[in-house]
C-alpha cells in the first residue's frame, strides 16, 4: 500500500512538472513576442517619421494621425500580451504550490496515513491525485503581431504629385555639355548612349571624362521640380550639380564635388554621398521626380511610379547656379517628359 501511494503521488508530480515546464516555455515565448512587437513598432515608427519628414509641412497633420494610431495599437496589443504574461505567472505559482504540497506528502510517512481511518485516508489520496490530474494549463490568447497601422505613402500618391507639380519646370538637354558618346533627340528631351559622335567641338563645357550631360535650364533660387522617365533602364545617375563642376576629369560625384545625385547600377540604388548611401526600394521606379528647394538647401528624389520618397540629401548651402545632371548608361535611354504629360 505504501509503495502504491508513493507511485501515485510521483505520477502526479511528474504530470505537474510537465505542466510547469510547458508554462515556462510559454512565458519565454510571450516575452519574445513582446520584444518582437516592440521592435516592429520601433521600425515602423522610424519609417513613418522619416517619410513624413521629407514631405515636411504638407503632410504634417497626417504624420501625427498615423503616429497616434500606431501608439494606440501598440498599447492595446502590449496590454493583452502583458495580461497573458501575468496569467502565466499566476498559473506558474499555483503549479509550484501544488507540487510542493504533493512532494511534502511523498516525503511524509505513509504509515501515518495508514494509521488514520481507512476511508479518510482513501479520500485524502483520491483528492490529491484527482486534483493533480484536474489541473489544466490554458493556452494564452493567440495574438497576431501583424501591424494594422501601416504608413503607405503610395496611398498619398496624388497629393504628393500635386504638391510637387506646383513647382514643375520644363527641362531640356544642353547639347553643348553632352559627352561625345551621347545622342540627343531633335526636341532635346531624350538621350541615349551609342557610338562616339564625330565633328564635335572641344568646348570646355562638354563632359569628356564621363558620359554625362546637363539640363539646359539653370536654377539660382526658388523651388523647382522635374521628372525623368528611366523606363526599364538598368543604370543611370540623376540629380543636380553646380554649374562649375569639373567635366574633364573623373572624380567622386558627391556634394563635396558639387553633385547631388542618386544612381542605379547592378548592385542596386545608391545616393552619391561620401561614403555611398544604399537605398532600399520595394518597387523599381520607372519615373523619378527630382525636387530642389534652393534657399532651403534641399534636394529630394521621388519614385513617381508609386508616389513614394526615395532619398533626401542632408541640407546644403548653394552658392552657384544648379543644373539638372544626368549620366547615361548603355541600353538605358533617359527621357524628360514635358510638364503636361
Amino acid at each position: 500500500m505504501e509503495q502504491l501511494i508513493a507511485e501515485k503521488l510521483q505520477q502526479a508530480v511528474t504530470k505537474l512538472r510537465q505542466l510547469e515546464e510547458e508554462c515556462m516555455n510559454l512565458k519565454v515565448f510571450t516575452a519574445e513576442q513582446i520584444t518582437k512587437w516592440n521592435e516592429k513598432i520601433e521600425v515602423q515608427k522610424q519609417k513613418i517619421q522619416s517619410d513624413f519628414k521629407t514631405l515636411q509641412r504638407f503632410l504634417h497633420e497626417e504624420e501625427k494621425s498615423y503616429l497616434w494610431k500606431l501608439e494606440k495599437e501598440k498599447e492595446q496589443t502590449l496590454r493583452r500580451l502583458r495580461d497573458n504574461e501575468a496569467n502565466l505567472e499566476q498559473k506558474n505559482h499555483e503549479l509550484q504550490s501544488h507540487i510542493l504540497e504533493l512532494e511534502n506528502k511523498c516525503q511524509g510517512s505513509a504509515q501515518k496515513l495508514l494509521q488514520l481511518n481507512g476511508i479518510y485516508t482513501e479520500e485524502i489520496l483520491v483528492s490529491a491525485y484527482s486534483r493533480s490530474w484536474a489541473v489544466k494549463l490554458e493556452q494564452p490568447e493567440a495574438l497576431s503581431l501583424d501591424l494594422h497601422t501601416v504608413c503607405n505613402v503610395s496611398e498619398l500618391y496624388f497629393d504628393v504629385k500635386k504638391m510637387l507639380r506646383r513647382h514643375q519646370v520644363s527641362v531640356t538637354l544642353d547639347p553643348e555639355t553632352a559627352h561625345y558618346e551621347l545622342i540627343l533627340s531633335e526636341d532635346r528631351r531624350q538621350v541615349i548612349r551609342g557610338c562616339p559622335q564625330e565633328n564635335l567641338d572641344n568646348s570646355s563645357r562638354r563632359f569628356s571624362a564621363l558620359p554625362c550631360i546637363l539640363g539646359y535650364e539653370g536654377f539660382t533660387s526658388g523651388k523647382h521640380y522635374f521628372e525623368v522617365d528611366v523606363g526599364e533602364g538598368t543604370g543611370w545617375d540623376l540629380g543636380v550639380c553646380m554649374e562649375n563642376v569639373q567635366r574633364d576629369t573623373v572624380m567622386p560625384q558627391t556634394p563635396q564635388s558639387g553633385f547631388w545625385a542618386i544612381r542605379r547600377c547592378k548592385e542596386g540604388y545608391v545616393a552619391l554621398t561620401s561614403p555611398l548611401t544604399s537605398i532600399h526600394l520595394t518597387e523599381k521606379p520607372l519615373v523619378v521626380g527630382i525636387f530642389l528647394d534652393f534657399e532651403a538647401g534641399v534636394v529630394s528624389f521621388y519614385n513617381m511610379t508609386t508616389g513614394s520618397h526615395i532619398f533626401t540629401f542632408p541640407k546644403a548651402s548653394f552658392s552657384d547656379t544648379l543644373r539638372p545632371y544626368f549620366q547615361v548608361y548603355l541600353y538605358s535611354p533617359l527621357f524628360l517628359p514635358p510638364p503636361d504629360e
